[in-house]
């Protein structure tokens, strides 16, 4: 496997009933690729709940930062896809129907004669005002109230279905490349219109388009009106805040500020510094770009430029207030606090600098424009293309950062200078893994799910037995081998994948079909040589099944369970090649009570001035669970536009999501569990694990872990003993890093044993210990003893407090899961590995080098 460090390692221990303990065989491997791509756009909904991020091959991700910035919701991009810039808006609801194309200058009626919206309408030239239309939250369609806008280098303009990862419509720019695209402020949409969006396109023109909801005729996205076109391409846009104005940064060092009204240009502003004496030497069509604008309350406009400059200018005369030049390369991104009074600024340098204005300091009146530099942070190794301010509940902003590191970045904005920034998500775009089942091939085999393509491997066979290890590590009879790359034709990427218990049959979907493929090998004594010849069959998939959200295969073999984007569950008979059933009973019902709450709820949500995921429509099945005796199917349900919906149906114990247990031989509802006692509803659900002894085991914020006894259909007497106590799982659990994103039990029968990891730690938790009150409660000043002595996750298995043992890695932890009996897995990759994949950053030259 060349470089692979694939070792296999016995620390974790399994404790039986008698004094013998059995070794466990733990596969440690590196060869699993990982290459995260760089976040190229940010945007922030209203209230700053919710933060969309957009990435190098077109992949969206939300997250809801009011729940541990959990993701919500995830498209996957396509190829050649290049986003430049998302926002978010306000669908228009039309209750005429119809939409509008009002693009009255003259200057670009032939060019868009031939142009059409992507749903294929035809254009109206009539105006929208004054036809009595009426601007709503609630959608009768079911269509999200709030919708993501992604625009792209290649002309495009998209509005997207989170809940399916499609797009909901689409529409040419008329003017090339779009570099920029910012919605109008909320704040000031007028009754009867649409929140506008403008789009910086390549041709040097400004264009407004609007969104409109529903599904009937003319609904989707519109062109509205074509400012006037200017020199040199469009790079950036700026609201100002009374939405009468637009600024517009050019490659050729100009700030156009635009008429909103009569759309005529009203002032030039020269942002790019040239020397005395340097003009002469500079011709027409050197370029000089403004990459970023930023209106600030009090209408202040601030621009970033390739000089590395940040410049502040007059809001009434357009003069110049300040110029910083602290960037030592472009400065491709703003943001500023809700009160305006800070400003933020990065770019390539990856250098995030803050700017103050001193006017209370000074104790100034109004007005007084006094600027300063104060700080600056470099958490990111790359380059940094995008700032966004998201508001806390408190008021205060949260200054989101990410660039070509991958990383997602969010920092206190009040208190810059005083708190390291948070890292949102420490594995950016994991991959998906999944291994064939206890019982299966020898040695197990592993699928690994990329953007286009799919690896199988296998694992690594040990030499003799665990307890024949000496000093903890074994050696290799054989190297873990890679047998087959599946390239997938298309341009749309993966959306989820599976792999058959036997590791003969693989699923895959993206978002639009479903396809499944047969492994074959052309030697019989193809699981002993690493060089037979492999090949993939492709399978129809049967009728009535498109596209799926969820894959998995149940532990026989027999059967495989797909999730739609509508959420209902389909069990594909494998043998006879049908859809033996669907499964829709854990979805809400449709009532007219349901319908009136609906409304209700929808009509205080367009009020409020913070965006939910309520509001944005996200998928409904998050998890699907098979047991491995294949009598139960668990599904978990997320928070989603049916909320009402159950609320009206008197199910107002599982808003915010449910868990729903089938019984798999019969396919009949058994329960839908209800929520803890310490929750009034179900929190979000990151993980989730079936045992042969029908045990459930669930993990939610702040690593908590439910476990279920489903046959009795209450707590086991773990999780029962946490109750009592009060809390949702053991310290050592909650004080373990980061969030837990898988589960695994031990596949041994009667077993007990959990295996549980976050993306910098894994855990081992006996479900059988007792919880005693060192469990639930630790004291700082043993916390701290531990911390000195380096022994708080080495307890041995007979006295770990709870059951739960703690083992905190160096490296990004992709995949813990047992493989077979006595045997698991861990997939590590140093991020060291994954910097060196990544283009190459702004040379900085250090000290002493």
């Amino acid at each position: 496997a060349g470089d692979d460090d694939a070792r296999e390692t016995t620390r974790a221990r399994r404790r039986r009933g008698h004094r013998r303990e059995v070794m466990l065989e733990l596969h440690r491997g590196r060869f699993v690729e990982w290459t995260p791509t760089p976040v190229t756009a940010l945007a922030c909904a209203r209230g700053g709940a919710l933060v969309a991020c957009a990435r190098d091959g077109g992949e969206l991700e939300v997250y809801d930062t009011t729940r541990d910035w959990r993701m919500v919701a995830r498209v996957p991009g396509h190829a050649n896809a290049a986003i430049s810039a998302l926002t978010w808006v306000e669908a228009f609801e039309d209750d005429h129907g119809g939409g509008e194309d009002d693009d009255e200058d003259g200057e670009d009626d032939e060019d868009d004669e031939g142009a059409n919206d992507a749903r294929g309408g035809s254009r109206t030239r009539e105006r929208r005002r004054g036809r009595g239309m009426t601007t709503t939250a609630s959608n009768n369609n079911g269509l999200a109230s709030y919708v993501l806008l992604s625009s792209s280098l290649d002309g495009r303009v998209r509005a997207w279905d989170l809940s399916s990862g499609r797009a909901r419509s689409e529409t040419d720019s008329r003017g090339g490349a779009v570099w920029a695209m910012e919605a109008a402020p909320t704040s000031r949409v007028k009754a009867g219109e649409a929140q506008r969006v403008a789009i910086a396109c390549d041709d040097g023109c400004a264009r407004i388009i609007t969104m409109v909801g529903g599904t009937d005729v003319g609904a989707g996205l519109a062109h509205k009106r074509s400012f006037l076109r200017v020199q040199g391409r469009l790079l950036s846009l700026a609201w100002h805040p009374s939405e009468e104005l637009l600024a517009c940064g050019s490659s050729r060092g100009m700030a156009h500020v635009m008429d909103c009204m009569n759309f005529n240009e009203l002032t030039r502003i020269t942002i790019g510094y040239v020397p005395e004496k340097a003009s002469e030497f500079l011709s027409s069509t050197d370029e000089h770009c403004v990459w970023s604008l930023l209106y600030l309350p009090d209408g202040v406009l601030v621009s970033g430029d390739s000089d590395g400059a940040v410049t502040f200018w007059d809001s009434k005369f357009s003069t110049e207030l300040a110029r910083y030049t602290q960037h030592k390369a472009d400065v491709l991104a703003l943001a500023s606090t809700p009160s305006g009074n800070k400003v933020f600024a990065s770019g390539v340098d990856s250098q995030v600098a803050e700017f103050e204005k001193l006017d209370e300091v000074l104790d100034k009146d109004e007005g007084y424009n006094k600027w300063a530099y104060t700080s600056s942070k470099r958490p990111h190794t790359h380059d940094v293309r995008a700032l966004a301010m998201a508001t806390s509940p408190n008021g205060d902003g949260i200054l989101v950062s990410a660039g070509n590191d991958a990383q997602l970045l969010a920092y206190p904005a009040e208190t810059f200078r005083k708190h390291h920034p948070i890292r949102v998500v420490s594995v950016p775009q994991r991959t998906p893994i999944s291994t064939s089942n206890a019982g299966g091939p020898e040695p197990p085999v592993l699928l690994v799910e990329h953007a286009r393509h799919l690896d199988v491997w296998r694992i690594g066979e040990s030499r003799g037995r665990a307890e024949q290890a000496k000093e903890g590590l074994m050696k290799l009879a054989a190297a873990p081998a890679h047998m087959l790359r599946a390239e997938l034709a298309g341009t749309r990427h993966i959306l989820c994948s599976a792999i058959s218990p036997d590791g003969k049959t693989i699923a895959v979907s993206d978002t639009m079909s479903m396809r499944l493929f047969e492994i074959g090998s052309s030697s019989e004594e193809s699981s002993s040589n690493n060089s037979a010849m492999w090949s993939v069959r492709r399978q129809e998939p049967p009728a009535g099944v498109s596209a799926a959200q969820i894959l998995t295969f149940a532990p026989d073999g027999k059967n495989l369970v797909a999730v739609s984007a509508t959420g209902v569950v389909s069990v594909i008979d494998l043998d006879d090649w049908v859809v033996s059933n669907t499964l829709k009973s854990h979805l809400p019902k449709s009532s007219s009570a349901a319908k009136a709450l609906a409304a209700a709820t929808h009509s205080k949500s367009h009020i409020s001035s913070v965006i939910t995921v309520n509001d944005i429509g996200v998928p409904i099945v998050s998890h699907v669970q098979v047991s491995s005796d294949n009598q139960w199917l668990v599904v978990v349900t997320a928070r989603g536009g049916n909320e009402s919906d159950r609320m009206a149906d008197g199910l107002s114990g599982t808003i915010g999501g449910g868990v729903h247990v089938y019984n798999f031989d019969t396919l009949k509802l058994h329960v839908s569990l209800p929520p803890p006692k310490n929750h009034a509803s179900w929190p979000p659900i990151s993980a989730v694990a079936l045992s042969s002894n029908g045990v459930l085991a669930l993990a939610g914020p702040n690593n908590a872990l439910f476990t279920y006894d489903v046959d009795r259909v209450k707590p086991t007497k773990w999780s029962a003993a946490l109750i009592e106590a009060g809390v949702d799982a053991p310290t050592a659990l909650r004080e373990m890093p980061g969030q837990i994103c898988g589960l695994s039990f031990d596949p041994k029968p009667k077993m007990s044993v959990i295996m549980a990891y976050t993306p910098t730690a894994i855990a081992r938790v006996d479900l059988s210990a007792k919880i005693s009150a060192e469990a639930t409660t630790t004291t700082k000043k043993k916390r701290r003893r531990e911390r000195e002595r380096g022994s708080a996750e080495n307890y041995s298995s007979s006295d770990a407090p709870g059951g739960v043992r703690v083992l905190k890695l160096n490296d990004p932890c992709l995949y813990l899961g047992y493989a077979d009996v006595d045997k698991a897995l861990l997939v590590e990759r140093p991020w060291a590995d994954v910097l060196k994949s990544m283009s190459q950053p702004l040379y900085r030259h250090r000290f002493g080098t």
